[in-house]
Order: C-alpha cells, then structure tokens, then sequence
C-alpha cells in the first residue's frame, strides 16, 4: 500500500510540474506572438504623435498665418497628450516576452516562480489592452478632441473649422485604438479557461500611422 502511494504521488507531482510547463510555454507563445505588433504600436504612434508634436510646436512660433499658428498650436497640444499618455500608460507585452523568456525554469522552484510571474504579466497586459479598447478610453479621447474643436470653433471664431478639428482627432483616435494588440485578452480568456494547447497565429506588423494638426490629418506609411 505505501508502495502504491508513493508511485501515485510521484506520479502527481510529474503531471503538475509537466501541467506548469505547458502553461508558461501557452503563454510565452503568446507573448513571443504579439510581441512585434506590441512593439511597433507603441513606439511608432509614440514617435509619431512625438515628432508631431515637436513640428506642430515650431510651426505655432514660426508661421506667419494666424489662423495656421493656431492650428499647429491647437495640434501640438493634442499630439503632446497622445504621445505622454503613451510614456505613462505604455503597452509592454513585447517586454513581457523577452522578460519572461529570461527567466530560468531549471528548478521546481524556479518553474513555479516563472508561471507566478507570466500568469502576472499576462493579466497586466492583457488589462492594459482592454483599456485601450474601453469606453473610459473612447470617451477620454473625445473629450480631448472636443475641447480642441471648441477652441478653434469659439476662441477663434472658426466654426466649421473647428468641426474638422474635431473629426480628424477622433478619427486619429479611433484608428490608433483600431490598430491596437488584442492577442493578450484573447490568450488570458484560453488561459481561464484551462485551454493551454499552443496556437500559431501571424501578427502582421502595423504600417499606417496618423496625426492629427488641427483640421488637417498627416499619414505616414512604413516601408
């Protein structure tokens, strides 16, 4: 009898740590997966909406136009917003995927201290891509894009140009949600619900980046 429970808890113990692989490698590979869209949406609408806002401020000081001063001024502000909330609330899964791959797992101790880990990093990223998707994201960027048309509409007397201001701000802001990572959302639902079977999936890389500058929309396409 002590022989059989010493074989059934040795065998135990073999399927939890072969069950502990099998997880930190679903989730590494999704990870690995989202890894470059991750990346490239971060640092290109940060540099994007960065740069804009770099131009958009010279052009405010160095325009002779009033009306075109007023719109690279309007445009710097919004872009400077965009690009700060990006530094502050940033997407990390491709630093996650390095983080996580770094990580020893040579020991019982350290496999259960990688899946502790990767089971933390995939929560925080996969909330940081349902808030991108939210309606408090939604509703925020609106926000924005309102008070910049209500400025070129009534402190400039701009109606109709405060209007495009507007539109293209949300459409700017629309387009960046459109474009952002979902993959982390959808593994951390397989993951919940214990289907850890490995999946291949082609993430192509985002290519189109847009800013707003006042009521004119600038588009930049990645070769």
């Amino acid at each position: 009898m002590r022989v059989i429970t010493l074989t059934f808890s040795l065998l135990l113990a073999i399927t939890s740590h072969a069950d502990e692989q099998q997880q930190i490698d679903f989730i590494q590979q999704q990870f690995e997966q989202t890894r470059d869209h991750s990346q490239t949406w971060q640092w290109g609408w940060f540099g994007f909406l960065g740069t804009a806002a770099t131009v958009q401020g010279i052009a405010a000081n160095t325009v002779e136009d009033d009306k075109l001063q007023y719109d690279m001024s309007v445009g710097a502000v919004t872009s400077f917003l965009g690009a700060a909330d990006m530094l502050m609330n940033p997407m990390q899964s491709h630093n996650y995927s390095d983080d996580l791959l770094s990580m020893k797992s040579n020991s019982r101790a350290e496999k259960t201290a990688k899946l502790q880990q990767a089971e933390t990093w995939l929560a925080k990223a996969a909330a940081r891509e349902a808030y991108e998707q939210s309606w408090t994201n939604h509703l925020l960027a609106g926000l924005v894009n309102g008070l910049a048309g209500l400025a070129v509409a009534y402190d400039d007397k701009r109606p109709i140009d405060g209007w495009l201001t507007f539109a293209t701000g949300v459409a700017v802001s629309e387009f960046k949600i459109y474009t952002a990572p979902q993959t982390m959302m959808e593994a951390q639902q397989a993951y919940q619900s214990g289907n850890y079977s490995l999946r291949t999936a082609k993430i192509d890389q985002q290519r189109l980046f847009v800013a707003a500058a006042g009521p004119n929309l600038m588009i930049n396409w990645k070769f």
